[in-house]
Protein backbone atom coordinates (compact mmCIF):
# COMPACT_ATOMS: atom_id res chain seq x y z
CA UNK A 1 0.00 0.00 0.00
CA UNK A 2 1.42 3.68 -1.03
CA UNK A 3 1.77 6.02 1.20
CA UNK A 4 1.68 9.93 1.16
CA UNK A 5 2.37 12.54 3.53
CA UNK A 6 -0.25 15.44 3.83
CA UNK A 7 1.28 18.09 5.75
CA UNK A 8 -0.75 20.78 7.95
CA UNK A 9 0.76 23.97 8.72
CA UNK A 10 0.40 26.34 11.71
CA UNK A 11 -2.90 27.75 12.05
CA UNK A 12 -3.89 30.06 14.67
CA UNK A 13 -1.21 29.93 16.87
CA UNK A 14 -1.43 26.15 16.98
CA UNK A 15 1.40 23.90 15.75
CA UNK A 16 2.03 22.37 12.25
CA UNK A 17 2.23 18.30 11.88
CA UNK A 18 2.33 15.59 8.90
CA UNK A 19 0.30 12.86 8.76
CA UNK A 20 0.43 9.75 6.04
CA UNK A 21 -2.13 9.27 4.34
CA UNK A 22 -3.29 5.58 2.38
CA UNK A 23 -3.28 5.29 -1.49
CA UNK A 24 -6.91 6.71 -2.57
CA UNK A 25 -7.65 9.08 0.85
CA UNK A 26 -7.66 12.90 0.56
CA UNK A 27 -7.86 15.21 3.11
CA UNK A 28 -10.34 18.22 2.77
CA UNK A 29 -11.24 21.38 5.15
CA UNK A 30 -14.24 21.65 7.26
CA UNK A 31 -16.61 21.68 4.55
CA UNK A 32 -17.99 18.14 3.60
CA UNK A 33 -19.71 19.20 0.07
CA UNK A 34 -17.05 17.44 -1.16
CA UNK A 35 -17.20 14.16 0.53
CA UNK A 36 -21.01 14.72 -0.39
CA UNK A 37 -20.22 14.47 -3.98
CA UNK A 38 -17.86 11.25 -3.47
CA UNK A 39 -21.10 9.59 -1.88
CA UNK A 40 -23.90 10.51 -4.29
CA UNK A 41 -21.62 8.60 -7.07
CA UNK A 42 -21.25 5.64 -4.93
CA UNK A 43 -24.87 5.34 -3.97
CA UNK A 44 -25.55 5.26 -7.41
CA UNK A 45 -24.51 1.80 -8.36
CA UNK A 46 -26.90 0.66 -4.78
CA UNK A 47 -29.93 -1.28 -6.24
CA UNK A 48 -33.20 0.87 -6.57
CA UNK A 49 -34.42 -0.76 -3.32
CA UNK A 50 -31.98 0.88 -1.28
CA UNK A 51 -30.22 3.44 -2.72
CA UNK A 52 -33.21 6.31 -1.55
CA UNK A 53 -33.06 5.23 2.02
CA UNK A 54 -29.31 5.07 2.41
CA UNK A 55 -28.99 8.20 0.80
CA UNK A 56 -31.33 9.75 3.11
CA UNK A 57 -29.30 8.55 6.03
CA UNK A 58 -26.17 9.87 4.98
CA UNK A 59 -27.57 13.13 4.02
CA UNK A 60 -28.99 13.06 7.71
CA UNK A 61 -25.06 11.83 8.74
CA UNK A 62 -23.61 15.18 6.60
CA UNK A 63 -25.77 17.58 7.99
CA UNK A 64 -25.15 16.47 11.83
CA UNK A 65 -21.44 16.22 10.68
CA UNK A 66 -21.43 20.03 9.39
CA UNK A 67 -23.00 21.27 12.63
CA UNK A 68 -20.57 19.92 14.69
CA UNK A 69 -17.91 21.06 12.53
CA UNK A 70 -19.62 24.35 12.52
CA UNK A 71 -19.12 24.39 16.42
CA UNK A 72 -15.53 22.55 16.80
CA UNK A 73 -12.18 23.74 16.34
CA UNK A 74 -11.86 21.75 13.09
CA UNK A 75 -8.28 20.96 11.47
CA UNK A 76 -9.13 18.77 8.79
CA UNK A 77 -11.47 15.93 7.31
CA UNK A 78 -9.86 12.96 5.93
CA UNK A 79 -11.83 10.56 3.70
CA UNK A 80 -11.48 8.06 0.73
CA UNK A 81 -11.64 9.53 -2.36
CA UNK A 82 -11.65 8.51 -6.08
CA UNK A 83 -12.00 4.73 -5.51
CA UNK A 84 -14.58 2.51 -7.81
CA UNK A 85 -17.98 2.13 -6.39
CA UNK A 86 -17.69 -1.54 -5.08
CA UNK A 87 -14.20 -0.33 -3.24
CA UNK A 88 -15.90 2.48 -1.47
CA UNK A 89 -16.75 2.62 2.03
CA UNK A 90 -18.31 5.55 4.01
CA UNK A 91 -15.97 6.48 6.17
CA UNK A 92 -14.87 9.81 7.56
CA UNK A 93 -11.82 11.04 9.86
CA UNK A 94 -11.97 14.60 11.55
CA UNK A 95 -8.98 16.18 13.28
CA UNK A 96 -9.84 18.92 15.63
CA UNK A 97 -8.53 20.95 18.17
CA UNK A 98 -9.17 20.12 22.16
CA UNK A 99 -8.65 22.84 24.77
CA UNK A 100 -8.89 21.84 28.36
CA UNK A 101 -11.59 23.07 30.49
CA UNK A 102 -10.58 26.17 32.52
CA UNK A 103 -8.24 25.05 35.20
CA UNK A 104 -7.86 21.72 33.94
CA UNK A 105 -5.38 20.29 31.86
CA UNK A 106 -5.65 17.54 28.95
CA UNK A 107 -3.96 14.73 31.59
CA UNK A 108 -7.10 15.11 33.23
CA UNK A 109 -9.01 14.79 30.24
CA UNK A 110 -7.11 11.47 29.29
CA UNK A 111 -7.64 10.08 32.85
CA UNK A 112 -11.41 10.71 32.19
CA UNK A 113 -11.78 9.44 28.88
CA UNK A 114 -10.00 6.10 30.84
CA UNK A 115 -12.13 6.04 33.39
CA UNK A 116 -15.74 7.08 31.81
CA UNK A 117 -14.92 5.54 27.98
CA UNK A 118 -12.73 2.74 28.57
CA UNK A 119 -10.01 4.91 26.86
CA UNK A 120 -6.87 2.62 25.82
CA UNK A 121 -3.55 3.46 24.47
CA UNK A 122 -3.23 3.33 20.70
CA UNK A 123 1.06 3.99 20.38
CA UNK A 124 3.54 1.72 22.30
CA UNK A 125 4.90 4.83 24.13
CA UNK A 126 1.53 5.37 25.21
CA UNK A 127 1.20 8.95 23.83
CA UNK A 128 -2.31 8.59 21.73
CA UNK A 129 -5.75 7.18 23.50
CA UNK A 130 -8.42 5.68 21.94
CA UNK A 131 -12.15 4.60 22.75
CA UNK A 132 -14.48 3.36 20.66
CA UNK A 133 -17.63 5.13 19.63
CA UNK A 134 -20.83 3.03 18.09
CA UNK A 135 -23.69 4.73 17.61
CA UNK A 136 -27.69 3.68 16.79
CA UNK A 137 -29.98 5.82 15.52
CA UNK A 138 -33.94 5.09 15.23
CA UNK A 139 -35.82 6.03 12.35
CA UNK A 140 -38.66 5.89 11.02
CA UNK A 141 -37.97 2.48 8.36
CA UNK A 142 -35.45 1.30 10.77
CA UNK A 143 -31.88 1.76 12.08
CA UNK A 144 -28.83 3.40 11.60
CA UNK A 145 -25.34 2.31 13.09
CA UNK A 146 -22.22 4.36 13.14
CA UNK A 147 -19.07 2.56 13.94
CA UNK A 148 -16.06 4.47 14.83
CA UNK A 149 -13.60 5.73 17.38
CA UNK A 150 -12.21 8.71 19.29
CA UNK A 151 -8.20 9.57 19.74
CA UNK A 152 -6.94 12.11 21.49
CA UNK A 153 -3.13 13.26 21.38
CA UNK A 154 -1.35 15.66 23.70
CA UNK A 155 0.34 18.75 21.87
CA UNK A 156 3.82 18.58 23.29
CA UNK A 157 4.81 21.96 25.32
CA UNK A 158 0.93 22.28 25.61
CA UNK A 159 -0.53 20.53 28.56
CA UNK A 160 -3.79 22.36 27.69
CA UNK A 161 -4.15 21.23 24.26
CA UNK A 162 -4.62 18.08 22.48
CA UNK A 163 -5.18 17.35 18.84
CA UNK A 164 -8.48 15.10 19.20
CA UNK A 165 -9.47 12.71 15.78
CA UNK A 166 -12.73 11.06 15.30
CA UNK A 167 -13.88 8.13 12.78
CA UNK A 168 -16.84 7.10 11.66
CA UNK A 169 -18.26 4.53 9.76
CA UNK A 170 -21.57 3.90 8.66
CA UNK A 171 -22.12 0.20 9.39
CA UNK A 172 -25.37 -0.45 8.11
CA UNK A 173 -28.54 1.80 7.35
CA UNK A 174 -32.08 0.55 5.55
CA UNK A 175 -31.38 -2.99 4.98
CA UNK A 176 -27.80 -1.91 3.90
CA UNK A 177 -24.61 -3.10 5.53
CA UNK A 178 -20.78 -2.88 5.38
CA UNK A 179 -19.28 -6.76 5.88
CA UNK A 180 -17.40 -6.78 9.28
CA UNK A 181 -13.94 -7.15 7.94
CA UNK A 182 -14.43 -3.82 5.30
CA UNK A 183 -15.82 -2.57 8.87
CA UNK A 184 -12.08 -3.64 10.53
CA UNK A 185 -9.88 -2.85 7.54
CA UNK A 186 -11.59 1.25 7.50
CA UNK A 187 -10.56 1.02 11.84
CA UNK A 188 -7.23 -0.33 10.90
CA UNK A 189 -6.91 2.73 8.68
CA UNK A 190 -8.06 5.09 10.93
CA UNK A 191 -5.33 3.80 13.95
CA UNK A 192 -2.77 3.53 11.24
CA UNK A 193 -3.46 7.67 9.89
CA UNK A 194 -3.76 8.49 13.67
CA UNK A 195 -0.73 6.99 14.69
CA UNK A 196 1.14 8.23 11.91
CA UNK A 197 1.08 12.08 13.16
CA UNK A 198 4.13 13.54 13.84
CA UNK A 199 4.55 17.15 15.18
CA UNK A 200 6.40 20.30 13.14
CA UNK A 201 10.20 21.21 15.69
CA UNK A 202 9.93 24.55 16.45
CA UNK A 203 12.51 26.23 14.28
Amino acid sequence: MSLRAELIGDAAGMPGFAVLLPAGWQATDADLTAMGSRLDAVLNAFPDSTREAVRGRIASMLSSARAEAAKADIVRVFAPAGLEPEEFVPVSLVASWLHAPAGGSIQEVGADLIARRGATTLDPGGSILTWPITKATRVEDGEVEVAGAGYLLPVPGRPKTALMFRSQILRSAAGFSIPDDGVAAMSLACDAIVASVRWRRAA
